[in-house]
């Protein structure tokens, strides 16, 4: 989320660039963290973990509905506006929930793919004697998607329903098309989300019906370190003693991302370079190829800035089906038309059942609204959410709003020669008391520019390494005023001061 220029065009490079600015909305500052894990690219913190007193915690707000069941951190929209106010993406940072582990595990064949077993549950977790039954029809739809077996996947179907026959041979083929190393799904707890089943499918099937928590476990070739966990919540009936997919279930107190995988909308086409690969539709090879080279030239320009520390390499969905993109936003569905795009957080496994879960990925996806934009503006929008990538490793709930924002900010500005009128006409009426840490960020736009001009400010008197260094070490503390002495060898005083002054110069 940010108010950014577009990099330079060949046409344009070396002119000076107009400033354009992007209205917030509010955020939400997760209440649980933990710094990540060092030992390797765990990327976000487990959402297990209670911070210390003085970390802050705004009061959420009330318009905010509960389709977020936990606490979450989450940027605020660009507004999908013309004129001088231009779309910005949405940067979900964090998935924070409790919950229980699943009641089953997943393994790793030799071959990479990824098998579902059974198996006892952590303590105190229900247990039900149709989970296996139910792990010997998820074996059989991984098996059928690792040998591109479609009669095998789709004779677990209940075949009375056409439309959602032809829906899951969808499904069967955009899962075919992808390039999984791993594929597997994991069964949660058996109480599972019965109460979403719709009235009509229980009345069909009768008592021996179930709507369990399945995580689908992947990885993405050369693109994933690590698997990755994507919530599926399918209805399976039992039909003349078999049991049988019948139906998906839907609604906001399901996991965030439920239905909105790549694979769960229209038929599919994947674009690939050595670092990213990208999910279109089918019929949009031409525009596909197109997103992939702008992606590849917005990566470059992150790494240029975050050349280690993080894979390096991003999964990005732009479909025209928009369910897809629509099942991050529950019960608030009229903020989709507000939103670019959303880069989402994956996890091991699902956040929502396993507390323990950690960083894997994080995945870009774009409102299909957006996909035509100009290349200048879809190259700042990536620009600006893979930087928000490349720094996951290093963000937790301690790293304040306007140095994350303003990070992302710095780096789209990089080497972009700001129009110096532009940018006095958006300094215009521009509070400069304070660096906002919190929501609050997001109560006014020209808070992206002010914490962009902040870590453009750090980064020309003390070096980028040093803006990076301020960057990570909030892994380990909230307070300000400590990181700040820290790094920089100046209080937060100091610091505000002189931004006070930058930004004052930029007014003249």
């Amino acid at each position: 989320m940010s108010v950014t220029s577009p990099p330079p065009s060949p046409a344009s490079a070396g002119e000076p660039q107009p400033l354009v600015v992007r209205e917030p909305t509010v955020a939400i500052i997760p209440t649980q963290y933990r710094p990540p894990n060092h030992g390797g690219y765990s990327g976000y913190p487990s959402p297990s973990y209670s911070p210390p007193p003085n970390y802050y915690r705004p009061v959420i707000p009330a318009q905010y509905p509960s389709q977020y069941p936990r606490p979450v951190y989450l940027p605020p929209p660009r507004r999908r506006r013309r004129g001088p106010v231009v779309v910005a993406v949405l940067a979900v940072l964090a998935v924070l929930s409790l919950g229980g582990a699943a009641a089953v595990s997943a393994a790793t064949d030799t071959d990479g793919a990824v098998r579902v077993l059974g198996g006892p549950g952590p303590a105190g977790a229900k247990t039900d004697a149709r989970d296996g039954a139910l792990v010997e029809v998820l074996n059989r739809r991984a098996k059928a998607v690792k040998e591109r077996d479609k009669t095998a996947f789709v004779a677990d179907i209940d075949k009375s329903d056409p439309d959602f026959v032809a829906k899951q041979e969808t499904v069967y083929e955009n899962l075919t098309k992808l390039p999984f190393d791993e594929f597997g799904y994991k069964l949660g707890d058996s109480a599972g989300f019965d109460d979403s089943i719709p009235t009509e499918l229980k009345s069909k099937y009768g008592g021996q019906i179930r709507a369990p928590g399945v995580s689908i476990i992947h990885r993405i070739r050369n693109i994933d370190p690590n698997p990755v966990a994507a919530p599926w919540v399918p209805i399976y009936a039992q039909v003349s003693s078999k049991w049988l997919l019948v139906g998906e279930a839907s609604g906001k107190d399901l996991p965030s991302g439920v239905g909105g995988q790549p694979w769960d909308g229209g038929p599919i086409v994947v674009e690939q370079t050595e670092k990213i690969v990208g999910v279109f539709a089918a019929n949009n090879r031409t525009l596909a190829r197109q997103l992939v080279e702008i992606a590849d030239l917005a990566l470059e320009q992150v790494a240029v800035v975050r050349p280690g520390q993080w894979v390096g390499k991003v999964f990005m969905t732009a479909v025209r089906d928009r369910k897809v993109f629509d099942a991050y936003f529950g019960a608030t569905p009229e903020r989709v038309d507000q939103v670019a795009a959303i880069a989402v957080p994956h996890y091991n496994d699902v956040p929502d059942w396993n507390s323990q879960a950690t960083y894997s990925a994080t995945r870009v996806i774009f409102n299909p609204d957006e996909i035509d934009e100009d290349t200048d503006q879809l190259g700042a929008d990536m620009s600006h959410e893979f930087t928000h990538a490349a720094m996951a490793p290093v963000t937790t709930g301690w790293t304040p709003t306007w140095l994350v924002e303003g990070f992302a900010e710095y780096v789209s500005y990089k080497n972009v020669q700001i129009n110096s009128e532009s940018l006095k006409r958006a300094l215009e009426g521009a509070a400069t008391d304070n660096l906002e840490a919190g929501e609050k960020f997001y109560e006014e736009p020209i808070n992206y520019i002010t914490g962009w001009l902040a870590c453009r400010m750090i980064s020309e008197t003390y070096g980028e390494a040093k803006l990076i260094a301020l960057y990570e070490k909030f892994q380990s503390t909230s307070n300000e005023d400590v990181v700040v002495n820290q790094v920089l060898g100046v209080s937060r005083a100091t610091l505000i001061k002189d931004w006070q002054d930058y930004v004052a110069k930029q007014r003249r």
